[in-house]
């Protein structure tokens, strides 16, 4: 929930018809600015040594609808349909006020709006700390698309551990609505068709929650330390094909069949067990969030049972299914489970599909998908 306590939220300048200033979706809109302004002005100093110089361009709010405007980096209303974006030859935020925030409110409501706010204004920090538009004209293989915008995502998870702690003015955002407010990142995320070295790629959902969960663990610091090296998305992995394979099995139950052998070698590897995994069979509830991804998603519903089995909580439930996803995931044969490049975001979207999702899941989900059942407690 967005709301305020007192505090002048900035100026939003707008073009074309919106909503007049200070009520409704700007007055939303101009406290996640406002916050993410005290944020960064009190994070640059302490963390790397900068002063803030707030956004010369300031923040531009465009009707895309109208039939006229203009703003930085675009000459028509219609360039900026459905979505915000962070201009560098402005130094300026520009958002479509017709057809993202209105969008955005409605389907992930103010913690998303603030996830996808944050994410721009992470845009602006590189322009201000690097790496800035020059460094990546200069030296693209150095600072590829996907860095760019994974440290993007890194510094929106670090404003939201500030909002979440508390510490926000206007926005208020209480740690269950994370799963929402990291949802618009995570389906906006690329298709699996994209290249890893596409100018555009932003990575698969799973890339993009791990470096969201980055900044939202270790701080914006660790945003900016991020590096190519350190990267290694699920978008481009080897050893997968990027032909959608949502019907490999005749039947859900033959899916379930086919990955059940190797989710109970791995639960053996377990020292112990907080139940029967060989008795464990997914709850229709996990099926159900299952069913509109694929297959693949069904047998991570069976992973998490058995997961709930050996581990015994919600948290390690998650992380053994991110295990057991990483253990096959670009290791198996063509038209198995684990052998399509998104077998890996079909995992993660059953599992916060389920109307009772936590951010702690999905984290313990991307734990085990990086570092194996080692990462599960």
């Amino acid at each position: 929930m967005v709301g305020f306590e007192g505090a002048t939220p900035l100026a939003v300048r707008h073009v074309g018809p919106v909503t007049p200033a200070g009520s409704g979706d700007d007055a939303v809109v101009a406290g996640v600015l406002t916050d993410l302004n005290t944020y960064w002005s009190a994070t640059l100093p302490t963390a790397f040594g900068h002063e803030f110089a707030p956004l010369t361009g300031g923040y531009v709010s465009i009707d895309s609808s109208a039939d006229a405007g203009r703003s930085w980096c675009i000459t028509s209303p219609s360039q900026i349909a459905g979505n915000a974006y962070y201009c560098p030859t402005g130094d300026a935020i520009v958002y479509d006020s017709a057809g993202l925030v209105p969008v955005l409110l409605g389907h992930y409501g103010a913690a998303g709006l603030t996830a996808s706010f944050a994410h721009e204004f992470g845009h602006a920090i590189q322009a201000r700390i690097g790496p800035t538009a020059a460094q990546r004209t200069a030296d693209p293989t150095k600072y590829p698309s996907l860095l760019i915008e994974a440290q993007g995502d890194c510094f929106a998870g670090a404003f939201l551990a500030e909002a979440v702690a508390g510490r926000t003015a206007h926005v208020r955002l209480p740690e269950p609505s994370m799963v929402r407010a990291v949802a618009p990142l995570l389906d906006f995320a690329d298709p699996v068709t994209v290249r890893v070295d596409d100018p555009t790629a932003h990575g698969l959902a799973l890339d993009r929650l791990t470096a969201v969960l980055d900044g939202y663990r270790s701080g914006a610091a660790a945003c900016h330390a991020l590096t190519r090296g350190a990267l290694h998305p699920t978008l481009g992995r080897a050893g997968l094909t990027d032909t959608p394979r949502p019907h490999r099995f005749a039947s859900t139950a033959a899916a379930l069949a086919a990955g059940r052998p190797a989710m109970l070698a791995l639960a053996a590897r377990l020292p112990a067990a907080a139940g029967s995994a060989a008795a464990a069979t997914p709850s229709a509830a996990d099926l159900a969030a299952a069913a509109p991804y694929g297959q693949f998603a069904a047998a991570a519903a069976l992973a998490l049972s058995i997961g709930r089995a050996t581990k015994g909580t919600a948290v390690g439930a998650a992380c053994f299914a991110g295990a057991w996803t990483a253990s096959v995931f670009g290791h198996a044969a063509d038209g198995a489970l684990g052998s399509w490049g998104g077998d890996a975001d079909e995992a993660l979207n059953m599992l916060r599909a389920r109307p009772d999702a936590t951010i702690g899941e999905l984290a313990g989900f991307a734990d085990g998908f990086a570092r194996g059942l080692a990462a599960c407690r």
